[in-house]
């Protein structure tokens, strides 16, 4: 298990981020789905293999943090191998790549996000399989290394349902165990973790934090839901 650096958020999850499986965390734009991912590769003490499809990863954000939390800042970016592909068919590549990178050596395997550049494409369904075979990559990833592998996935609106839905949601709940849904609240910097799915954990539980310098910290005296604009963080 990993910790995310918040002790409710861990109770939440079962005692951390497991090895041996996909762990889905989905959300809309800055509710903390980097910093999290991002604060768990820091805390791991151990290699991080980190896909950015997005641009989002900031060496300077993750300086920031290391160094708020007493770590080393240089030797914190050293320990992130960092892999950015530029499209559908480049993460393909970059995704079997790390069959032969990542090792005992390793303590975490990010993708963020696997559906950015899924969604780019057109038409998206003949990219379904292939998607489904990405995941299935990382699967066979998480269980032979016994790593946590971090699936970060965007959102968007499902007019039938009427509400905000994660992308490719049946390919991805197919194959990931605990779904981590996060959201924004009315009080700026607070944040909502729902835990929507879990292997032995009951669905609905949630958590409250807030984003800061030092990355993901535990909320106290929360309000009420709501929608606020970006802090800044992501």
């Amino acid at each position: 298990m990993l910790s995310t650096g918040v002790k409710s958020l861990d109770e939440l999850l079962g005692g951390g981020i497991a090895g041996g499986v996909l762990t889905q965390v989905y959300g809309s734009f800055a509710t903390g789905k980097t910093t999290l991912a991002v604060q768990i590769g820091l805390l791991s003490g151990k290699k991080v293999a980190y896909v950015d499809t997005e641009g989002g990863f900031s060496p300077e954000r993750l300086s920031q943090m290391a160094g708020a939390r007493g770590f080393n800042p240089e030797e914190a970016l050293q320990r992130f191998i960092l892999f950015t592909p530029g499209d559908f068919k480049e993460q393909r590549r970059v995704i079997g790549s790390l069959k032969k990178v990542v090792d005992k050596t390793f303590s975490l395997v990010v993708v963020d996000s696997l559906t950015a550049h899924y969604r780019a494409e057109e038409p998206r369904k003949n990219l379904t399989n292939e998607l489904a075979k990405q995941l299935q990559v990382l699967l066979w990833i998480a269980r032979k290394n016994e790593v946590p592998v971090l699936v970060i996935n965007q959102v968007h609106f499902d007019s039938r349902a009427g509400k905000i839905k994660p992308v490719a949601e049946h390919t991805l709940n197919y194959r990931t165990k605990d779904i981590l849904r996060l959201d924004k609240l009315s009080t700026p910097g607070l944040r909502v973790a729902v835990l929507e799915r879990h292997r032995f954990k009951p669905e609905g539980g949630m958590v409250f934090f807030r984003i800061t310098e030092r990355g993901i910290e535990e909320a106290l005296g929360v309000g009420e839901a709501g929608d606020i604009t970006s802090d800044g963080y992501y």
